[in-house]
């Protein structure tokens, strides 16, 4: 039996390698048809996403776009730090690069960044998709209408993380699944009973990731945000609401219901809570992920089954809320050209190119006929890149570039990511959510744009007072503060810090944008 694994691992692995090489010799056939003029050779940061830029779908980028990249790549957790201090360093700088709506706002008006908007008529792909998504243009463009990078968008919108609940462990002891804070209060705190050693909520990606989801359950955020209800800028740490969300969130840390390392926990520690059964409730976590850690769980227990559902019910009854994936990033996600770089024709017709149909397929589909086929009027994976589990052999979609990542950002293809990455528990979850967007979507404001006074203005206040905040929310939460005795302390620290004056600013951007800008896009499709 074990020899026969063995044979079929080699088999698979050796098909693998095939499609690889014939892939190989027919971009070579290709590359040969180009013009005899060499390349040239643009610098470009962007996020690494734990992957090297030298796939087969990389290289046919390449080649289609006749330009050679010289890639700086960070990690994504650190990546806007590190462009930042890059471009703010001596030295030369990339050509082309991913930057966020904050550093757009600062080296805009200091001339670093290339004014886009007289280009716009040679880029008609990107008309195209501005025609469809106006916010493209409309959440980038600084008030005296310059266009200083594009807003990186998906093909279309959706809800993609939510609660999950491990449904199993639920029902064999005997509970329904919880559709209350109190009713998820009360089952996990049995549940830490009979399984002690259990973290019955785990957190990754630090304690924000985690805290905003309970402030999200109120309907308030941790900074200055956009309130659904009142249609104005607030900031959720001076709101009533806020101060029940942080005794919501000690109340079941106080509990022993949060894992004590929420704060610090890794990935992989994160995922070894939820496969090996430490874990049975996760709050804002991401759909696309659940048929993996079914998969892994049922390896430790056969019975492992996790379920996405309904936000939870506050004692208020609210019912909690979870952030719109947009369409367009809201300028978190910003494709910025050097306004000094020798190859400014050039990054022109890269961008543009990057939003036609060839290449859009080619950065999330690959190539027809090696990683896909079209079945009765829809692509299809070649069954080789359908799966993740490259233990056995087989190529995955990051092997061979098929994910989304090749190029400059790129326009992500939600149909790939379907077709790639979910199974049928994380798509059940995906579309109940999408279904319910408006009911449980915590839609984003309207963007405005400050001058580079105003950005020094609010960096000033907003960075120490982030800081503090932080600070003091991990320790409310962990019961170091109390609410009775530091609370108000808290307050007035948030007010000498100058919040007020940062949120007054917010507003009156808000009240000189036209009316027609002033209401809540609640459309993800």
């Amino acid at each position: 039996m074990q020899n026969k694994k063995r044979t079929i691992i080699v088999v698979v692995f050796m098909c693998a390698a095939m499609v690889l090489s014939s892939a190989s010799v027919t971009l070579g056939k290709r590359a040969s048809s180009t013009a005899s003029a060499p390349p040239i050779v643009v610098k470009a940061a962007v996020p690494s996403f734990e992957r090297e830029r030298d796939t087969l779908i990389d290289r046919e980028f390449e080649r289609r776009a006749h330009i050679k990249f010289d890639w700086i790549q960070f990690p994504v957790t650190e990546y806007m730090k590190r462009v930042k201090q890059l471009l703010t360093t001596s030295g030369d700088k990339p050509d082309i690069f991913v930057i966020n709506k904050e550093m757009v706002q600062r080296f805009g008006p200091q001339g670093l960044l290339l004014d886009l908007r007289p280009y716009l008529k040679q880029m008609p792909n990107l008309q195209r998709w501005m025609d469809k998504y106006p916010q493209i243009y409309d959440s980038i463009v600084s008030e005296d209408g310059k266009l200083y990078g594009i807003d990186g968008f998906n093909t279309y919108g959706q809800m993609p993380i939510g609660y999950l609940l491990r449904e199993d462990i639920f029902y064999r002891n005997g509970m329904l699944l919880p559709k209350t804070f109190d009713e998820l209060y009360d089952s996990l705190k049995q549940l830490k009973q009979i399984y002690p050693d259990s973290k019955p909520i785990s957190n990754r990606w630090g304690p924000d990731h985690l805290l905003d989801n309970f402030f999200m359950a109120y309907h308030t955020q941790s900074g200055i945000y956009f309130n659904n209800d009142d249609m104005t800028f607030k900031f959720g740490p001076i709101e009533p609401n806020f101060k029940k969300a942080v005794e919501l969130a000690h109340k079941f840390y106080e509990a022993r219901l949060i894992d004590p390392d929420f704060t610090t926990d890794s990935d992989a520690q994160f995922f070894e809570n939820i496969t090996k059964g430490k874990t049975f409730a996760l709050f804002g976590e991401y759909f696309t992920e659940m048929d993996g850690w079914v998969e892994k769980g049922k390896k430790q227990d056969p019975l492992f089954s996790l379920k996405a559902v309904q936000p939870p019910i506050t004692e208020n009854g609210l019912q909690a809320l979870l952030p719109v994936q947009y369409a367009n990033s809201q300028g978190d996600w910003v494709i910025a050209v050097n306004a000094y770089s020798n190859h400014t024709d050039e990054l022109i017709r890269l961008l543009d190119y990057q939003y036609s149909d060839e290449m859009m397929e080619l950065t999330n589909w690959g190539i027809e006929g090696e990683t896909f086929k079209w079945v009765n009027g829809e692509r299809k994976y070649a069954v080789k890149l359908q799966t993740k589990l490259n233990s056995t052999g087989t190529v995955t979609p990051e092997q061979v570039g098929v994910d989304g990542r090749t190029g400059i950002w790129p326009p992500y293809d939600q149909d790939a990511e379907y077709a790639r990455k979910w199974g049928a528990v994380g798509l059940e979850g995906q579309r109940m959510y999408n279904d319910n967007v408006s009911r449980i979507g915590f839609f984003s404001g309207p963007t405005v744009s400050f001058n580079q006074d105003e950005m020094v203005e609010i960096t000033k206040v907003m960075t120490p007072l982030n800081k503090f905040r932080t600070e003091k929310l991990i320790k409310f939460v962990t019961g170091e503060l109390t609410m009775d005795t530091d609370w108000n302390y808290f307050q007035e620290e948030l007010e000498k810090l100058g919040v007020r004056r940062v949120l007054d600013m917010y507003r009156a951007k808000y009240a000189k944008l036209p009316d027609e800008r002033k209401k809540l896009n609640t459309v993800i499709k």
